[in-house]
């Protein structure tokens, strides 16, 4: 039996002295790089890469909107470096800064929908840049949007917001078809775009406003509650998607998207506008 006394991960130990007296008498515990690691992490959780969320600023169509943030597989949040001038002065060269440089595209990948809708979007918006027909170029004002990229914690509350400025479809990726090719279509997608920003996370991102706007697990436990309110089979929390719902004891918790699913998307375009 170990004579240490158990860590609780509920409290934020400092980096330095743990303030723990294991033996008495006044003496003081160093925690371990590991007690710091752990208690580190249990105040600060950590941040997944699946919690995210897009949406174009700019957009006039909400339902196109929710579409392309619901499509999007994957997408990197944007660097920054600083360009520097190597200058020689008294003793070692110098780096001296002068700009900011947001060198580079920005790659995102979108599952294709049934009706092609993620490359007949991004095809007709490279359309306003070069017309197809003329081949005159238009104002950047006429067809940059924004970006904006929200991530979440496991609770979905935004935790970090960037805005890219400028942004446009530079280049659409070809899509592979063929007899024995798996799984379903991805549209990969490269865009340009000027500079970025940081951006207060106050506000709830577009993806969440648009779940409290429709009250989506709201009318979904209202709906199952109603079901089986007469019927002998309890309802047990379970967490679906992150969040925690009421469902049928035996009920198969990964169908809930594909036969929930499409009764909200048959909704949306009157529900959003």
């Amino acid at each position: 039996m170990s004579f240490l006394p158990e860590i609780d991960t509920s409290i934020n130990l400092p980096f330095g002295i743990g303030g723990i007296d294991l033996f008495g008498g006044g003496s003081q515990y160093v925690p371990t790089a590991i007690d710091s690691l752990i208690s580190s992490i249990s105040n600060y959780k950590l941040s997944y890469p699946f919690k995210y969320e897009i949406s174009f600023i700019g957009e006039s169509s909400s339902v196109k909107n929710l579409r392309l943030a619901i499509s999007c597989e994957s997408i990197t949040l944007p660097g920054k470096s600083i360009a520097t001038q190597q200058i020689k002065m008294h003793g070692p060269v110098h780096d001296i800064p002068y700009e900011a440089s947001f060198a580079g595209d920005l790659d995102v990948t979108f599952k294709l929908s049934g009706d092609l809708f993620e490359r007949n979007y991004f095809e007709t918006w490279q359309d306003k840049v070069i017309n197809p027909n003329t081949n005159n170029l238009n104002y950047m004002s006429e067809y940059a949007l924004g970006m904006e990229i929200t991530q979440l914690d496991m609770e979905d509350n935004p935790v970090y917001r960037c805005v890219i400025e400028d942004v446009w479809p530079k280049t659409i990726a070809p899509v592979a078809l063929g007899d024995e090719t798996t799984g379903n279509n991805k549209q990969q997608i490269g865009f340009s775009y000027r500079k970025w920003r940081v951006k207060n996370v106050d506000d709830v991102g577009f993806l969440q406003g648009i779940v409290n706007r429709l009250d989506l697990r709201g009318r979904l436990n209202r709906q199952i509650t109603e079901l089986f309110s007469d019927s002998p089979i309890p309802l047990i929390p379970t967490a679906v998607g992150g969040s925690v719902i009421n469902l049928p004891w035996g009920f198969d918790a990964s169908n809930i998207s594909a036969q929930g699913g499409q009764m909200i998307s048959n909704q949306l375009g009157d529900l959003l506008g």
